[in-house]
């Protein structure tokens, strides 16, 4: 008896705190970010020049990208693992919205492949907090 509660137990939990989205899943799934294998600082610079990533906290701009450049691979694997997660959560159009609001705007089609690595930059940049 004790036990069926248990699984129960975490099986209600496991659900209620999951912020996966079935819908942002699926689509990674099918059309990957590449994240998982590209996640050196060049990679996320290239992905800062391709749209433009300004940073609203780290003035000159090459400051942001020194820092990039400096940060550990331990570092860089965590970001890979931030950008993996939230871009697939429930929140992955609010945040959307909320780069848009800080940086240059661009097309929600951009967003969406690009949102694994951009999110950990919008983190790192104070525009964003994840648990």
């Amino acid at each position: 008896m004790k036990t069926k509660f248990l699984m129960f137990f975490v099986f209600c939990l496991t659900n209620c705190f999951s912020q996966i989205s079935q819908k942002w899943e699926s689509y990674y799934d099918n059309n990957p970010s590449g994240i998982e294998e590209n996640y050196t600082a060049s990679d996320f610079l290239e992905v800062i020049n391709y749209v433009g990533f300004e940073s609203k906290t780290y003035k000159p701009e090459s400051t942001f990208k020194k820092i990039l450049l400096m940060m550990p691979s331990d570092g860089l694997r965590q970001m890979m693992i931030t950008g993996n997660y939230y871009s697939r959560t429930i929140k992955h159009d609010d945040y959307f919205e909320l780069y848009n609001l800080n940086y240059t705007t661009i097309t929600k089609s951009t967003w969406d492949r690009y949102a694994p690595y951009l999110l950990p930059l919008m983190q790192i940049d104070g525009v964003v907090k994840f648990r």
